[in-house]
């Protein structure tokens, strides 16, 4: 669960980022970023297993030459670095903290539980923005979609898995990339095992950014997938067989696209 505010606090925004391709010729998508950020923003990516430098270094080039004050690159090999002073200063002292990872279970597994996981959470209460890019981005979820199996559109029993995440919001589960129809399969399948939740499918270089009001605004080159399933209808998810098709009805599915805004309590575009 998220960490409990105080009566005087607002929670830092929460931003979910697709996997990078360098589409986002008009770096829209780092202006936010650094919008939400005090000036000469300090910013700390967390990196969990052997990521494409390349795009690591392309976004933070951009965040410096739009004016970050400092980018610092913190990897994790092993539970015991979550636990490192040098760890937790690096997120105490950040004005933006990134998460970037191969796969979510890669970050959970290395941090979950440990005292950067608490951390992490406590700073987002106090105000500090949390990113995920890629794989980080659906590891940000109280229900993670760790992973799917057998691709299409048609949700399948077994296909798909929920895992703990680090618990920064329990309003949505996060798909971080791929084709369209996959997506839908996927969101689908965990919305059929998880109808409390909005599904989000992000494209490449394209963010949710999730404000302290709970309402999600889209930043970048492409789309964000929302599935609304909150007057879901009938399903055979507790007859279906292993591998069997699952049946789900009744769901809003919307597309939203850069500028557009959505309130996450009230369930409607804006």
């Amino acid at each position: 669960m998220p960490a409990r505010l105080a009566p005087d606090q607002s929670r830092g925004h929460l931003i979910a980022i697709g996997v990078f391709a360098g589409l986002d010729g008009e770096q829209r998508l780092t202006r936010r970023l650094l919008s939400i950020c005090p000036q000469r923003s300090q910013i700390s990516f967390l990196v969990a297993g052997e990521l494409d430098m390349r795009a690591l270094d392309e976004v933070e080039t951009a965040l410096l030459a739009l004016g970050a004050g400092g980018v610092r690159r913190v990897h994790l090999a092993s539970r015991a670095d979550a636990e490192r002073p040098e760890t937790l200063g690096a997120i105490e002292n950040a004005d933006l903290v990134v998460l970037a990872t191969i796969h979510p279970l890669k970050l959970t597994t290395l941090i979950g539980g440990t005292s950067l996981a608490k951390l992490l959470r406590r700073r987002n209460a106090d105000g500090t923005p949390i990113a995920g890019l890629g794989a980080g981005a659906a590891a940000l979820t109280e229900h993670m979609l760790a992973s799917s199996g057998e691709a299409g559109a048609t949700p399948r029993m077994g296909a798909i898995t929920l895992a703990p995440g680090l618990g920064l919001t329990n309003r949505v589960v996060i798909d971080q990339g791929g084709a369209a129809s996959d997506r839908i399969g996927r969101l689908l399948g965990a919305l059929a095992l998880n109808p409390f939740a909005l599904g989000l499918g992000l494209d490449a270089d394209t963010a949710a950014f999730i404000g302290p009001d709970n309402v999600l605004e889209v930043v970048g080159h492409g789309g964000v997938t929302l599935v609304d399933p909150s007057d879901v209808g009938p399903t055979n998810i507790t007859e279906a067989g292993p591998q069997a098709p699952i049946s789900i009805t009744n769901l809003h599915l919307h597309v939203l696209v850069h500028g557009t805004r959505y309130d996450l309590d009230f369930r409607r575009p804006l």
